[in-house]
């Protein structure tokens, strides 16, 4: 039986409706749960100083009766303040990245699916060599991350080999108001992953069916296949 490492999304976790299917679909399901929710990422204990740095400034700037302090505060919270998104997207992009790197050791999948967050997470499987066959990207939100953590645009599969990028299938839906589509076009564009388009939102509401997560997961591994 097929072993698939299903890496789930952001908000989502490695029960959700797509593992169901995939289980569904007749394959051995691994899964584990990543630290990528709000609630997860707090429990960060560099994150939660942070945070409480940040709010300790916005309430001295506040409180205070002095206008040069009050203003000073405010500059250093704004400074503090703002940049702790980017710092809790990196934060959590690399404990995640940690989290699948263990499972990996642990599943030996024959193929990784990702989905969302799960799908930029599974790229960065690929580009730090951690992983290297077959490879479903469900809707990848790479640009999206990278836009969050306040870095540069995403490399793609840059120092990725072809016989690796040559495993991967990229799926996408043209409706997906999350992730643009043209961010799987940019991936895919010049390499020799493959990209399907389908008329769908960005949960893949109709298409993720198990009979599609079948054949996408069957197409991977055919590109993989010594012919």
């Amino acid at each position: 039986m097929t072993r698939v490492m299903y890496v789930h999304g952001l908000e989502s976790g490695p029960t959700g409706k797509k593992a169901k299917l995939l289980a569904e679909a007749g394959f051995d399901v691994t899964a584990a749960l990543m630290p990528c929710s709000r609630k997860y990422a707090l429990r960060d204990p560099l994150i939660a100083l942070w945070a409480i740095v940040s709010l300790a400034l916005v309430i001295a700037a506040a409180l205070s009766s002095w206008p040069l302090l009050a203003a000073l505060a405010a500059v250093v919270a704004y400074g503090a303040f703002f940049p702790v998104k980017a710092l809790v997207t990196r934060r959590v992009l690399e404990r995640s990245v940690e989290v699948q790197r263990r499972q990996l050791e642990l599943a030996k999948p024959d193929v990784v699916l990702g989905s969302s967050f799960g799908g930029a997470v599974s790229l960065e499987l690929l580009r730090r060599g951690l992983w290297r066959g077959p490879t479903v990207l469900l809707c990848p939100a790479h640009e999206r991350v990278t836009e969050r953590g306040w870095q540069r645009r995403h490399p793609g599969f840059a120092g990725v080999p072809d016989e690796v990028v040559t495993n991967v299938l990229v799926v996408h839906g043209t409706k997906d108001e999350t992730v643009p589509i043209e961010h799987s076009r940019r991936l895919v564009a010049g390499t020799r992953a493959r990209l399907v388009v389908v008329d769908d939102d960005h949960r893949l509401t109709a298409t993720a069916t198990a009979e599609n997560l079948a054949s996408w997961v069957a197409l991977a591994r055919s590109a993989a296949t010594p012919r």
